[in-house]
């Protein structure tokens, strides 16, 4: 069983990156992907490139060496869809039972999404809660597993809520501080990004 982490990641923090190491865990998956999206289509523009974010997220996981990088949707030059990566992801992992990973403010969305009533043929719905959200409720077409072991009996349809302790970082809460600089472009000195996103990170960040 593999998942497929999809988000702007703009830009990539500890949020993105231990949440997903403790959810492969959780779900003992045999590999996990953070699979960056170029346009999403849910949000406003994004802060940073496409190469800047994909820059970022290669140098984050040289830290993490067990989480792996799709580049599927950041390289597409159209919007992004999920169930074009899904009808993708099925035909290259044929014999793979898939995980498509969401948060919790995602999955309330999740009847907007393009072709939402056929996400259940090809993969299980994982959900990461935030606070603040609550769980909706209507599942569009997918079936509640309680527990992790489930998503292994089936081959897709389930729809299962992580029960990881989750750490709340948002990007918007780092390009908050980002936004407050100094006159020569780097970080503010009162404000800090540590705990919150890898060095290499922050270092890269104040070299824009």
């Amino acid at each position: 069983m593999i998942g497929f982490f999809g988000g702007s990641f703009d830009p990539v923090h500890f949020g993105h990156l231990k949440n997903a190491q403790q959810l492969k865990h959780e779900l003992s998956l045999s590999e996990l992907f953070l699979m960056p999206c170029r346009a999403p289509v849910h949000k406003d523009g994004l802060t940073f490139s496409t190469e800047q974010r994909l820059d970022m997220l290669k140098i984050a996981l040289e830290d993490f060496p067990s989480l792996s990088l799709d580049q599927r949707e950041i390289n597409r030059i159209s919007e992004s869809y999920s169930i074009d990566s899904l009808k993708e992801i099925s035909l290259e992992f044929v014999n793979q039972t898939i995980c498509l990973i969401i948060g919790m403010d995602s999955f309330n969305q999740l009847s907007s999404w393009k072709d939402v009533q056929k996400f259940h043929h090809y993969c299980h719905l994982v959900v990461l809660g935030r606070p603040g959200e609550k769980n909706r409720e209507n599942y569009d077409h997918f079936t509640l597993a309680k527990e992790a072991k489930e998503l292994t009996k089936e081959d897709s349809g389930l729809v299962y809520f992580a029960k990881t302790d989750l750490l709340d970082i948002s990007s918007s809460e780092i390009r908050g501080i980002l936004f407050n600089r100094s006159q020569e472009g780097k970080i503010h000195a009162q404000q800090s990004l540590d705990g919150l996103t890898p060095k290499p990170i922050i270092n890269y960040l104040q070299t824009l």
